[in-house]
């Protein structure tokens, strides 16, 4: 939401949007002569259908103060479409345009009274919107003016001919930099206390009821090499923490959550156990016999826990330990004689090391075990190659560039690719979380909260193709 003041005094508010199909006809009534010169005669329904971002600002009245409509090639045929990069970095070399940091405007309208305002908010909120967006281009035809409007936003960069047309053309450009910039990311100082405990308070008050009023101070003057606070400037002032440490308890995660995509947050290593041993195989109970009858189930859980039991009294090494509450093991065994629970018990007790077998509660009638190709985890030897978030904190205004933070923090922690961070379950995704891959936790899973990661490789922001060799 954003007030518009109008040159007569005449306030509005108004709100952004998407754009929708029954905007159309009010868009088509707010296009002018002087509309058509600078964009062309355009099929509304179409440029929509093929946008890769529209907006329309309307106000409390749901009446269409403006839209604008955003596409990824340029318009008036001034380039082919897959090719223009090329042109426009001949065009200024120092504007490093590529396709996935520019937006071509294909049109813009607005209510003539508000039309300055309107332009403004809309750039604002498309930068806002897209995070990697860098560069704006709009493309007019060289005898044309921008007028008073869009000339506000846009400077100009030069001239281009058109592939179709017998005229030239005139490219001007819009910057980040001037509406929505990227955040100044540095290490923090005590000094910043004062200006992030508002932003603090503002969300909880829990930590300085736990910790004192200073606790910000004192996680700011503790930093080493493992641990590290940084913040977001904005005009010299600090709107956003982030803590960090490069201390993480692998084993803890390696038992709560399927690492395997990620190798286990951990550095490839030559002893690394990432598949079942053909012992183990062997071991492995058939597919068939876990679907038997509850008195076929029973049967197996008596072999198992004989197996188990002389398996207990030899040493175990390279097995990941797994921890579960007492009366889970018990749960599923409840329904049996006094014996076989007593025997259970001791089997969850003397065997809790074992990763390889589990008991679950999945029905009243019978006790189902897990296939070995599931129950199997891999073990992982490798360094460490992770750092973990310990606390965030971001001024609501300034959410939208969280994601500024990741370059400065990864160059901190060089040799770590992996980001993780940890939120207790029902937490609302906030904008940084969503650039995050949620991780996908074991059925045993102790811990009552989400993981979240993030690789070094999602700071790229441009890829090529070449043919690789025969």
């Amino acid at each position: 939401m954003s007030v518009l003041t109008s040159p007569r005094g005449k306030v509005e508010v108004v709100h952004c949007r998407r754009t929708e199909s029954q905007d159309i006809y009010c868009i088509k009534n707010l296009i002018r002569k002087f509309t058509q010169k600078l964009f062309g005669s355009l099929n509304i329904i179409y440029l929509l259908e093929k946008a890769n971002l529209a907006i329309t600002l309307h106000n409390d009245h749901e009446e269409i103060m403006a839209q604008a409509t955003f596409l990824d090639y340029p318009n008036w045929n001034v380039t082919k479409q897959d090719d223009w990069v090329s042109v426009f970095q001949e065009l200024d070399s120092e504007i490093p345009c590529t396709p996935l940091n520019t937006l071509f405007m294909h049109l813009f309208v607005a209510v003539d009274e508000y039309s300055v305002g309107c332009c403004k908010e809309i750039i604002r909120t498309v930068f806002k919107a897209v995070p990697d967006l860098h560069f704006i281009f709009l493309i007019v035809p060289s005898y044309m003016s921008l007028g008073s409007t869009l000339i506000t936003v846009f400077n100009q960069v030069g001239n281009i001919p058109s592939l179709v047309y017998d005229e030239d053309f005139t490219v001007h450009v819009c910057h980040r930099h001037s509406h929505y910039p990227q955040l100044y990311i540095r290490k923090a100082r005590v000094e910043d206390h004062d200006d992030l405990m508002p932003i603090f308070l503002h969300h909880d008050t829990i930590l300085k009821e736990t910790y004192g009023e200073y606790f910000l101070a004192e996680l700011i003057e503790a930093q080493d090499e493992e641990n590290h606070a940084v913040v977001c400037e904005v005009e010299g002032v600090a709107v956003g923490f982030m803590s960090l440490c490069s201390r993480v308890n692998l084993q803890l995660l390696h038992e709560c959550f399927d690492l395997g995509p990620f190798h286990g947050l951990c550095t490839p290593h030559p002893s690394d156990v990432l598949e079942p041993s053909p012992e183990l195989s062997a071991q492995g109970i058939p597919d068939t016999e876990l679907r038997s009858s509850s008195q076929d189930s029973q049967k197996i859980v008596k072999e198992l826990r004989e197996t188990a039991s002389m398996e207990a009294k030899e040493s175990t090494q390279g097995k990941v330990t797994e921890e579960a509450p007492k009366e889970d093991a018990l749960a599923p065994v409840q329904s049996e004689s006094s014996s076989e629970a007593e025997d259970t018990e001791q089997l969850s007790q003397d065997y809790s090391t074992d990763s390889r077998y589990s008991v679950s509660n999945t029905s009243s009638a019978s006790i189902s075990l897990p296939k070995e190709t599931s129950s199997f985890r891999p073990i992982y030897r490798g360094a460490s190659a992770a750092f973990c978030i310990q606390l965030f904190c971001i001024d609501e205004k300034y959410e939208a560039r969280s994601l500024d933070f990741m370059n400065f923090v990864f160059s901190l922690f060089p040799d770590k690719d992996f980001c993780i961070i940890s939120l207790p379950h029902l937490t609302p995704e906030f904008v940084l979380v969503q650039n995050f891959v949620k991780i996908v936790p074991f059925n045993n899973c102790t811990l009552d909260q989400d993981l979240y990661v993030f690789h070094r490789a999602g700071l790229l922001k441009s890829t090529s193709l070449g043919r690789g060799p025969e």
